[in-house]
């Protein structure tokens, strides 16, 4: 062109250019897949190693007092039970145990939920599924322990002796 202007379209102007999608690379996909599946991983550990339904057993605390007791009673543990019961309740460990068995009763999911704390005593509220054979049968049914037939209590009285928790209350089936 004769006035210095070319016939070339300049930069400026350029067309529109359409974005065209493209498929991420297999090797891509791969590293997305392992990401991702290490990270479900990762949380299903978490979520399983921080999940108890009861504390720790010790005599430290009213709630953790009752998690020893009733881990004693879900796992039919005499001695475990006689050491989170009162010392003056203990003497009873041995008829508690007898009238799960006289039953054929047991204790399954047992939880602590709330807590009323004194400075001596206390009441702890629990839930768990309490499960007994129906008479003269082999099978059984379940129910919450606040409804179990077998009249069993769904809050645990504690008391602390020389700094340390005991429960006072016997989960004795009648």
């Amino acid at each position: 062109m004769k006035d210095g202007t070319s016939a070339t379209p300049s930069t400026d102007q350029e067309s529109p250019r359409i974005p065209v999608l493209q498929m991420p690379s297999r090797r891509g996909q791969r590293r997305f897949t392992l990401l991702l599946g290490g990270a479900v991983v990762v949380l299903i550990l978490v979520q399983a190693l921080s999940s108890r339904p009861l504390p720790p057993p010790s005599h430290r605390t009213a709630t953790a007092a009752v998690a020893g007791y009733l881990e004693g009673i879900e796992h039919s543990h005499l001695d475990e039970i006689r050491e989170y019961l009162a010392p003056d309740q203990r003497a009873s460990a041995a008829a508690l145990l007898r009238a799960f068995t006289t039953q054929r009763a047991y204790i399954t999911a047992p939880q602590v939920g709330y807590s009323d704390v004194g400075k001596r005593t206390a009441e702890v509220t629990i839930s768990a599924e309490v499960c007994s054979a129906h008479a003269g049968s082999r099978i059984y049914s379940c129910n919450s322990v606040g409804r179990a037939p077998l009249g069993l209590p769904d809050q645990l009285s504690c008391v602390k002796v020389d700094g340390d928790w005991y429960v006072t209350t016997l989960f004795k089936p009648r």
